[in-house]
């Protein structure tokens, strides 16, 4: 099961994601009713569709977003926020109750507990048979949600209990992703026990565990349970916990506690084995799309961040260089050619240019016909540090491009040969993911990208012009011919430009250009 969180006048409140699904918007039959001017009357629904949950616009005049992003329909991901109105309303993909580790009002007077890696099982023939079967169940079950409400459902078949409870680690917190039977409210357990069972990896059984109501101060008899806990192993660790208890003294014996322990075992496995299968089918989705643009060390590591954390972090304002390169007289090219010729052209040379600005570690934000526009110095993931040689990766990479042009001019017919122009600027930019969900795009947007154009419309054809900022960063290295201050088009101040000559000999050597790595 999942649910939805989201503040109202002040209070927090969840709404549990049940068959019915759940209806947000003004008007007051709806579950979830967010009174406000912009919000229509059946503004969405949330539904699930098999065990994953779905956002609908239902034709709202200001329409849904996810993650910031406008959306029409949407399957929903763990940690993703709804955007309705000015409301958010987190969806978390875990049970709808919140779990309570509170020793004061359920704790355990009797008990007794043993490791699980040094436990020898005493299961009956017909212990065996079961699990065998259920065994079966659990390595078919291919889908994660699917997985854990199994392992619950055949836990309280084979060893009948009140209340089930299957709770998952996620970093330093323990959440409840499966609660029999589902109900609404906090429950309350004992935290011993749980600490127990995950931090010493033992399997407990309480004999005479009490629990105290309402904040009631006198504990009656009637409120004694029994309970098993046992952790959910991997080779890393306790990747979480399964804990039954019922009503009354003694209601479970060490032949339960071992088909629990039996249980919790294999679907540990299953477990995290269905997790690392959905986290790398992520990954690789991602990572496909993403390899479209980036160079794949930088794909790589944006599908892992994603898969990790399941959305994109939000767009920011960082310094970085960004590339210009058009091709000089393509249009005149193009009536030369044929547009076969034209394509298989325009393929080889965006396939060139493409592998050496990959080479130097740069982002492909866009191609524009013959034109190729490049970032260096983004994306960078939050907890990565500051590129300090974007700007002479950049540069690099512009002179090496030249050279690659020229190179693949050399292999063509004379009437196919072409120049290219390259502008280079270095400055802060707005960068993130920008666009509709449909089509996403990684871009960087600002003076510095329109300047980094200008520079590149300016440049004479072969050449490379950067801007001042880029210059003062490279200087050490490159060769370097003040051009004085151009008027550039769309830009009221005149900027001081530079173009590269090539790069700085060395002392005693030749000048070459040395390869940026990461």
């Amino acid at each position: 099961m999942a649910r939805i969180t989201v503040t109202i006048q002040g209070e927090q409140r969840t709404f549990p994601i049940t068959e019915r699904g759940l209806t947000i918007g003004r008007q007051l039959d709806n579950e979830i009713v967010l009174n406000h001017a912009i919000v229509s009357r059946k503004h969405a629904r949330v539904e699930l569709r098999g065990r994953r949950a779905w956002v609908i616009d239902l034709n709202s005049r200001n329409g849904v977003t996810v993650n910031r992003l406008r959306v029409k329909e949407e399957q929903l991901n763990d940690g993703d926020v709804i955007g309705v109105g000015p409301f958010e309303l987190l969806y978390e993909d875990r049970a709808a109750q919140s779990v309570v580790l509170d020793d004061n009002r359920y704790f355990p007077v009797a008990s007794e507990s043993q490791a699980v890696a040094a436990h020898e099982l005493q299961l009956q023939p017909a212990d065996l048979q079961a699990f065998y079967q259920l065994s079966m169940r659990v390595n078919q079950a291919l889908d994660y949600r699917e997985l854990l409400d199994l392992v619950m459902e055949e836990i309280i078949r084979l060893v009948p209990a009140q209340r089930g409870f299957l709770l998952l680690r996620k970093g330093d917190e323990l959440v409840p992703r499966v609660i029999l039977p589902p109900g609404t409210g906090d429950v309350a357990i004992a935290g011993s026990i749980v600490r127990k069972a995950i931090d010493r990896g033992e399997a407990v059984l309480t004999h005479d565990a009490r629990m105290e109501f309402a904040g009631s101060k006198s504990i009656i008899a009637a409120n004694i349970r029994s309970a098993i806990c046992a952790p959910l192993l991997t080779q890393g660790g306790a990747i979480g916990v399964i804990l039954l208890d019922s009503p009354g003294r003694e209601q479970f014996t060490p032949r339960d506690r071992d088909m629990v322990v039996a249980i919790a075992n294999l679907a540990a496995v299953a477990i995290e084995r269905a997790r690392l299968t959905e986290e790398l089918r992520v990954q690789g989705q991602v990572r496909h799309n993403l390899e479209r643009f980036l160079s794949p060390n930088v794909a790589q590591a944006l599908s892992r961040y994603v898969a990790q954390h399941g959305k994109l972090w939000e767009a920011q304002e960082q310094l970085v260089t960004v590339l210009f390169a058009d091709v000089k007289g393509f249009t005149a090219l193009s009536e030369r050619l044929s547009p076969r010729e034209v394509q298989d052209l325009l393929n080889e040379y965006l396939h060139e240019m493409t592998e050496v600005i990959f080479r130097y570690n740069g982002t492909v934000d866009k191609y524009i016909g013959d034109g190729i526009m490049a970032i260096f110095g983004a994306p960078r993931l939050p907890d990565e540090p500051f590129d300090e040689q974007h700007a002479l990766r950049a540069v690099s990479a512009a002179v090496e491009m030249q050279q690659a042009q020229q190179r693949l001019v050399s292999r063509l017919d004379p009437d196919k040969a072409f120049t290219i122009r390259i502008g280079v600027n270095t400055g802060p930019a707005y960068t993130g993911f920008f666009g509709t969900r449909h089509r996403l795009e990684y871009t960087a947007i600002g003076d510095t990208v329109n300047t980094a154009s200008r520079l590149e419309s300016a440049a004479e054809p072969g050449t490379v012009f950067i801007g001042e900022d880029t210059a003062r960063l490279v200087s050490d290295q490159f060769e370097l011919q003040e051009m004085g201050e151009l008027q550039l088009k769309g830009k009221q101040q005149r900027v001081r430009a530079y173009k590269v000559l090539g790069p700085r000999a060395k002392p005693g050597g030749q000048a070459t250009i040395a390869y940026i790595g990461p």
